[in-house]
């Protein structure tokens, strides 16, 4: 039996029958500032400057004052998101749930609340797995609106894809992609290009691999990155991973327990950071090795050729990771031992040696985790994470994390965050929202609850508001192109969900 250098396991066609779910809160439960909309329009009748509108109050005297207010908003261009039309196959019902929100300042604006700027849809496909470490779903938001989603098929070694219109419709199949599991996606000019798990007969290992030696899910197999065009066509298929059987010293695959990867791109190059185990020597037993858990960062280049950076090995063991790009490279880690800490570390370039940033030293790995990470051009990131207390509560922090030096630059505690779920593993979630904005969630009483912060600062400007939108834990959220945050997940079957956060209006 080999050692298992790991302290905690971290479970770290198209068709008519498509609807959505407006998630709507009574407007008395909600006081929280309309403050989110990307282009702030004063609606006041006399300030309107469109020449176009104010030719048309003309034409129309006997206008309402309501149907003023309302022209004006459509005319600002304030529908921010990504509202569409809709199409035949997709219909639309209102779902009031019981939300809850804080006592912030009701700011004036032309925006939706918070609350009613979240939807979700629900897409009908084949057969898809529920989501766990394993099998999450993706969703990879395009420029033009439309976004990839992908996921893994519950009865076929297969990755299945699809392309959802601006609304979240489902739009067309695109080709299977052979493989065990998707675990990110990312969308460019080119396409699109997947982090995908695959068996590899070169790893695979009688001893280690689908034995009593891996007690779950015991693939022993390869981290590849898969590029596809804009109609799902192959563009390239990169094994990052080593081809080294899995019971020989310096064998790097993926294992039982280190299924996570990140993607992000600087626009030459993509970054691709995940889990994976690494075969070392026993000591003092010939013929033996230990398996242990830790994270790779590679970069590949848009031809798919494996390019110098990153490492081989670094934090170990490795729980989580995150990973984006600002002008610098950024490689987020939550480590219990090398370090046993949280990391972030920064490659000026991807070729660079990297610089650490480490908090929450010899803390208890198990009482902390990440959540999102999110750039901020030219001087460094926004984390929302997840600590211990001195009284052994949980509390959500947003922390600014420069792009060098050793300090954090702002370390905040977001006080809205309350009941937060404990029990392990637990996540926290963020991606930036319209302008100068951040969506914020976490977890309290088993349901998703969102505010909004500023970007600049850091402080609440909405929110919290508990929702009925489903995540799993090891699922992120995903900026649009319109400002949006989207994300997916599916609890198996032929329904994935695709809920959206409006950065203005639905």
């Amino acid at each position: 039996m080999p050692f298992i250098g790991f302290n905690c396991r971290t479970r770290e066609t198209p068709c008519n029958n498509i609807s959505t779910e407006i998630h709507s809160y009574p407007p008395d439960k909600v006081s929280g500032p309309d403050s989110i909309c990307m282009e702030q329009t004063e609606l006041n009748m006399f300030q309107l400057h469109d020449n176009s509108l104010v030719q048309k109050m003309k034409n129309f005297p006997r206008l309402s004052i309501l149907a003023i207010l309302v022209y004006a908003a459509l005319a600002s261009g304030c529908g921010g998101g990504s509202a569409g039309t809709g199409s035949a196959d997709s219909s639309t019902s209102t779902n009031a749930s019981t939300g809850t929100s804080s006592t912030t300042d009701a700011a004036s604006s032309s925006c939706d609340t918070l609350a009613n700027r979240i939807r979700t849809t629900t897409v009908s496909v084949d057969d898809a797995s529920v989501n766990d470490e394993y099998t999450p779903t993706v969703i990879a938001p395009k420029s033009d609106g439309t976004a990839l989603l992908a996921w893994t098929d519950a009865s076929k070694s297969v990755i299945k894809l699809a392309t959802l219109s601006s609304s979240d419709t489902l739009k067309s199949y695109l080709p299977d992609i052979s493989g065990l599991q998707v675990h990110a996606a990312l969308a460019d000019a080119k396409g699109a290009v997947l982090a995908i798990v695959s068996n590899d007969p070169d790893i695979y290992s009688s001893k280690y691999c689908y034995s009593s030696a891996t007690p779950d899910n015991a693939v022993c197999g390869k981290m590849d990155l898969v590029g596809i065009d804009n109609a799902g066509a192959s563009r390239f298929r990169t094994t990052l991973t080593k081809k080294g059987n899995a019971d020989s010293v310096g064998a790097q695959f993926i294992w039982w327990y280190g299924h996570t990867a990140r993607l992000a791109t600087d626009g030459s190059r993509y970054g691709v950071y995940y889990r994976g185990a690494m075969s070392t020597a026993r000591p003092n037993v010939t013929g033996e090795v230990d398996i242990h858990a830790g994270d790779t960062l590679k970069f590949v280049g848009t031809d798919g050729a494996v390019q110098s950076g990153g490492w081989d090995w670094g934090c170990s063991h490795s729980w989580s990771v995150r990973l984006g790009y600002n002008g610098t490279w950024g490689a987020a880690c939550h480590g219990d031992a090398y370090p046993n800490a949280m990391q972030l570390a920064r490659l000026a370039t991807s070729s660079s040696a990297k610089n650490d940033l480490q908090w929450l030293n010899d803390t208890d790995a198990s009482g902390r985790a990440l959540g999102g990470l999110v750039p901020i051009t030219g001087s460094g990131f926004w984390m929302n994470y997840i600590q211990t207390n001195s009284s052994g509560a949980l509390v959500l922090k947003l922390a600014k994390l420069p792009n060098s030096g050793s300090a954090i630059s702002t370390d905040l505690t977001i006080a809205g965050a309350t009941g937060l779920d404990s029990s392990y593993p637990f996540r926290p979630y963020m991606a930036a929202l319209g302008s100068n904005k951040l969506l914020l969630g976490w977890k309290s009483g088993g349901k998703l609850v969102l505010a909004v912060a500023n970007a600049s600062t850091g402080a609440i400007t909405e929110g919290p508001v508990s929702t009925n939108a489903p995540i799993s834990t090891f699922q992120d959220f995903v900026s649009t192109a319109s400002g949006d945050v989207v994300w997916a997940h599916s609890d198996g079957g032929q329904n994935i969900k695709v809920s959206r956060v409006a950065a203005c209006k639905l």
